[in-house]
């Protein structure tokens, strides 16, 4: 077995990239993770009908119901609010707003009493896409982090295991030739 100073045992995933792409690599992940934080900070549009709705105040809305004036409703619950999408008869067009959860008991019972179909469901879609889409920072940051640890650790476990030179150098001052 033959020893070669100066050359550093490099195994792993990055074993055969160039320095470059593996820069470029790198800068490919942040955009992705910057792209993936973006769509996460981005407002959640409803998935509903094509035809845009009007977002509206609270205030706004229930003036709307005590003028009678709302035609149908759908309430979808999360843990603290409900988010109200409808739409009103005098001026025929979809709504949307947002209410505090303790108020839809007394709201439904005075749509209900004025006629008005109300569809309440529960905010469940918890499903594998979005939670995949929820954690998928989080886990590229992990897989970031695990790939930077695991290249020092290599590093060390190679240095660590590197035959010891018997004998140092020791530099002489005499010239060359």
């Amino acid at each position: 077995m033959t020893f070669v100073p100066n050359q550093p045992g490099r195994r792993g995933a990055a074993a055969g990239m160039p320095a470059a792409l593996r820069t470029v690599l790198f800068w490919l992940l942040m955009v992705a993770l910057a792209a993936v934080l973006w769509k996460m900070a981005e407002k959640d549009q409803p998935s509903g009908p094509s035809e845009p709705s009007a977002s509206i105040g609270y205030s706004d809305f229930m003036a709307q119901v005590d003028k009678n004036n709302v035609a149908s409703v759908r309430l979808l619950e999360s843990p603290a609010t409900a988010e109200v999408e409808g739409q009103l008869r005098d001026p025929q067009e979809r709504f949307r707003t947002t209410i505090p959860k303790e108020t839809i008991p007394a709201l439904t019972e005075q749509l209900r009493k004025q006629g008005v179909p109300v569809q309440v469901s529960e905010d469940n879609s918890v499903g594998w896409p979005r939670l995949l889409a929820n954690m998928a920072p989080f886990l590229l940051i992990v897989a970031l982090w695990v790939f930077m640890i695991g290249r020092r650790w290599r590093r060390a476990r190679s240095i660590q295991n590197s035959p010891a030179d018997p004998k140092p150098t020791v530099p002489t001052n005499r010239p060359l030739g």
